[in-house]
């Protein structure tokens, strides 16, 4: 029977939804294929689905990798098929050698320039994305490389191998993978001597539990389980009307100092990171400084959102580091129940309150915090905001008419198309920073910004969701707070074990981006 290849496009969902994340294809080049089989999922910021086979047949291309953004009407995937239904959609390519069938469930590969894999190797020999992402921007097709190893799980090519096989051709000088963010990867040094002694991680939260129960409430339309679907959120925690940001930062700081057996007259300078903090003059560092019982120590607050407390743990490591302080507390505190719209769809279900603290010291030894990247990109300043409670509108009308300048508001398409590709370039910008693979990394701890994202990203930098830190799904998205709270349920869950390589990445309102390594 006449085969014939075709383009499938990314599916259309309606006016409203233009653009998809990719966020995993079962299916390599050379796959058979079933009509009706489940080949790839894919999100918006509304939905998620699964894109099914429209055809009996080969594929033979597919367009992209785990995160990428694609168009609807774009092409996704090529398949050869003897559908004659489908001839409309027949591809103005010309036609390459045939590829044999490849093992179900193989990794996605993104475009090349030819389909057939060479005879020296098996066809359709499956490579990991992170070697299909190494050879590319070295420069190789990988349908034309021979003679390379095959030590990746289920007889794949690894990163590893990539790396090897670019080292044996004279090709270590390739092009290093580039980030989204100023400043490649590729631009850092490894300052191994600059690192701090992080003594403690401690963190707190509110009692009053708030379940999705009570906020769909808002929202006949809605229902538990899609929440849990878009967000990965069941519940998370409300301060009590008379709670402070300040009280609860104090607990967590307790823990921490705890943790580090250090006394609290020990510390001289307190680094509050908080988009929301008590009062606006003096510092939340400062009241948190007088409500310890600290007298003298330097105190300031810094806002970053939710890269904010990583920012501020960078500002530490850097005042240590030259001398300024000797015992920092980096703390962060975020009561975002007051500042979100309970009748906004978009925000209503994301938010909680949380706190976290970390004791830095210039003690040797201990878990080491390494030098920080932080930057950021102000073209998405507009995607997350606040716009009430500054200079420009420092309070309400009388009539109230203009109270939603008060809450969060949040552009969810442009927030998780950008999020996925960012927080996996802070990612990788460590691994190369710090020259590690990803078997290298015990841990991944993100911002909690979104479940979905999170799964996205792990597929995009090849590190099983297994070794992500996730505490979205108890407490939801506490912004600066939520690395901090992370790392701290996660110390008392014991799961660290010395030596582990801990990475850190978050993307905040701005935006502003931070990531780095911890050696525990």
């Amino acid at each position: 029977m006449d085969t014939f290849l075709i383009d499938v496009p990314v599916p259309s969902m309606g006016a409203t939804v233009s653009e998809f994340t990719l966020i995993d294809v079962l299916f390599a080049p050379g796959a058979r294929i079933a009509k009706g089989q489940k080949i790839a999922e894919m999100e918006s910021d509304k939905s998620a689905f699964d894109f099914e086979a429209p055809c009996d047949g080969t594929v033979v291309k597919v367009y992209g990798r785990a995160g990428d953004i694609l168009s609807s009407g774009a092409p996704f995937l090529q398949i050869d098929t003897a559908d004659e239904s489908l001839r409309h959609l027949e591809s103005k390519m010309a036609r390459g050698p045939r590829l044999e069938a490849a093992a179900i469930g193989a990794p996605a590969v993104p475009q090349m320039a030819a389909v057939a894999a060479p005879p020296s190797q098996p066809a359709g020999l499956p490579w990991t994305p992170r070697a299909m992402k190494l050879a590319q921007e070295a420069g190789l097709d990988p349908a034309t490389v021979t003679g390379i190893s095959t030590t990746g799980p289920g007889g794949r090519v690894s990163g590893d191998d990539v790396t090897r096989y670019l080292a044996e051709q004279g090709s270590a000088k390739s092009k290093a993978p580039s980030t989204r963010a100023p400043a490649a990867a590729a631009d850092f040094q490894v300052f191994d001597a600059e690192t701090v002694c992080v003594a403690g991680i401690g963190y707190a939260v509110p009692d009053t539990v708030r379940p999705n129960s009570e906020i769909v409430k808002a929202f006949p339309h809605m229902t538990e389980a899609e929440i849990v679907k878009l967000t990965g959120i069941r519940e998370r925690r409300f301060a009590a009307d008379d709670e402070s940001a300040t009280r609860l930062a104090s607990i967590a700081v307790g823990h921490a100092l705890a943790q580090a057996g250090l006394r609290v007259n020990e510390i001289d300078g307190v680094i509050m990171a908080t988009l929301l903090p008590d009062q606006p003059v003096p510092s939340a560092a400062s009241g948190l400084a007088k409500h310890l019982g600290i007298k003298t120590a330097l105190a300031f607050d810094l806002n970053a959102a939710c890269a904010g407390w990583l920012y501020a743990m960078e500002v530490g490591r850097a005042l240590i580091r030259c001398g300024t302080a000797k015992k920092l507390l980096v703390v962060t505190a975020e009561l975002l129940s007051r500042i979100t719209n309970p009748n906004d769809r978009s925000t209503a279900f994301l938010f909680g309150d949380g706190a976290g603290a970390a004791v830095l010291t210039d003690a040797s030894g201990g878990h080491r915090l390494n030098h920080l990247h932080l930057s950021g990109d102000a073209a998405f300043f507009n995607a997350i905001q606040r716009t009430g409670g500054g200079a420009l509108r420092p309070m309400p009308q009388a009539n109230g008419d203009d109270l939603h300048h008060f809450y969060l508001k949040m552009d969810g398409a442009v927030v998780f198309k950008n999020a996925v590709i960012a927080f996996a370039d802070r990612i990788e910008a460590t691994l190369q920073r710090h020259r590690l693979t990803p078997d290298d990394v015990q841990w991944i701890v993100p911002h909690q910004a979104n479940e979905r994202i999170l799964k996205a990203v792990s597929k995009r930098v090849g590190i099983p969701y297994e070794k992500f830190v996730v505490t979205i799904g108890k407490y939801g998205n506490t912004s600066a707070a939520s690395i901090s709270m992370a790392l701290g349920w996660a110390v008392e869950e014991g799961i660290f074990r010395p030596g582990d390589r801990i990475i850190c990445c978050a993307v905040g309102a701005g935006f502003t981006y931070a990531g780095g390594l911890l050696t525990w």
